[in-house]
């Protein structure tokens, strides 16, 4: 896998001057570093800027790293996050870990060459989730069939390999960490607490990327579904999928919120809905960047209402000229000068091919909304 680390912002956040200043001196050759002095400076900054790595010191005043990572995880869940903690502080590390808001931690003193190595993994992890992100994407935009079964083909080579050096890694990670345990109960130095917690991490980092790569490749791979069962998905699984694929692109241009306030099983497959979300997700983002305005915002709200399912996604672009409200759905009408104006042309094809309908309208305080409505599977068909 050939890498362009510095590609890859790295952000460390330490309330300690000397130790940002040690940081940078160790590792700007090699990577992009930024540096920051506390937790909230560290959000404002990702707000602002793609990050890659976070790397955080546990105690610092304020926002801890826990907390800080905790934060970051919920607004971007795509960002590996690392704890640099005192090794009396290794129980609360590990409960990070554990609670799932920490992908791995360092105890101090760290030795650069090992810290420049464990940022090298981490950023390989977040460019292997694009590569497959981008791959998925391709496949879920795509409508011609030989570019689909390409992409299909490239992701499945893509992710063959790291899957089984995946299970060969966590096997071995597995059997060290329990000798390193039975030593420590034996009696053993502290490096072997050391050992067995830098195992441990390692070992959940690669059982993670295995659960992904494994998912990934099951979901690609033809299901030999016969031909007369009726199309049916679960839209908020459909929905939430689509637009983790999505996130990144979109939040370049606008905050995305979500709200899933029911889990209907539509009479739609998970490739039709997907590709409306798809459609409708790329429209507001568009829509959004032609502003050139920062502070864009998009809503997407998945609902039920007695037989249907309500898809709702609102955005406060510069909305839609009054006169052109049923245009925008003909085939080849844009308003965009780089438009195809087949995006929300396909969308309404697809919500009519189920059994449903789409429709648009603007919002007073600016801004528009499309709403799809598509048909539930009653509970005695299920």
């Amino acid at each position: 896998m050939s890498v362009d680390y510095r590609s890859y912002p790295v952000l460390f956040v330490d309330d300690e001057p000397q130790n940002l200043v040690t940081f940078r001196y160790a590792l700007a050759e090699d990577f992009d570093v930024l540096t920051v002095g506390s937790g909230e400076e560290a959000l404002r900054l990702m707000a602002g800027r793609a990050v890659a790595v976070l790397i955080a010191d546990q105690r610092m005043p304020g926002m801890t790293g826990v907390e800080l990572c905790s934060e970051a995880r919920r607004r971007w869940p795509d960002m590996v996050r690392i704890i640099i903690t005192a090794y009396a502080d290794l129980h609360a590390a590990i409960s990070a870990i554990n609670d799932g808001k920490v992908s791995r931690y360092m105890v101090k003193p760290w030795r650069n060459e090992e810290l420049a190595d464990i940022l090298r993994t981490a950023i390989e992890f977040v460019h292997l989730q694009e590569t497959m992100r981008d791959m998925e994407l391709r496949l879920l935009s795509s409508g011609q069939r030989k570019v689909a079964i390409a992409a299909q083909d490239e992701l499945l080579h893509e992710v063959a390999n790291p899957i089984t050096a995946a299970r060969l890694a966590l096997g071995e990670a597995q059997g060290e960490a329990t000798a390193a345990l039975k030593a420590l109960q034996r009696g053993s130095s502290d490096g072997a607490e050391r050992s067995l917690q830098l195992l441990l991490a390692a070992q959940q980092d690669a059982g993670a990327a295995l659960q992904q790569l494994a998912d990934i490749c099951d979901r690609m791979r033809p299901q030999g579904r016969r031909q007369e069962e009726p199309e049916r998905c679960e839209a908020a699984r459909v929905v939430d999928a689509t637009i983790r694929i999505l996130r990144r692109e979109v939040e370049r241009h606008a905050s995305l919120t979500v709200v899933l306030e029911s889990a209907p099983e539509i009479a739609v497959s998970a490739s039709v809905l997907g590709q409306i979300v798809l459609n409708l997700l790329t429209n507001a983002s568009q829509a959004i960047a032609t502003t050139g305005l920062p502070g864009g915002r998009i809503l997407v709200e998945l609902s039920e209402a007695p037989g249907i399912a309500r898809l709702r996604v609102r955005d406060t672009g510069p909305g839609v000229p009054t006169g052109q409200l049923e245009e925008i759905f003909e085939p080849y009408f844009t308003t965009k000068d780089d438009g195809s104006g087949l995006g929300l042309s396909i969308t309404r094809e697809l919500a009519r091919g189920a059994g449903g309908k789409v429709s648009v309208r603007n919002m007073a305080d600016g801004g528009c909304e499309f709403e799809v409505l598509l048909p539930v599977i009653a509970a005695d068909h299920i």
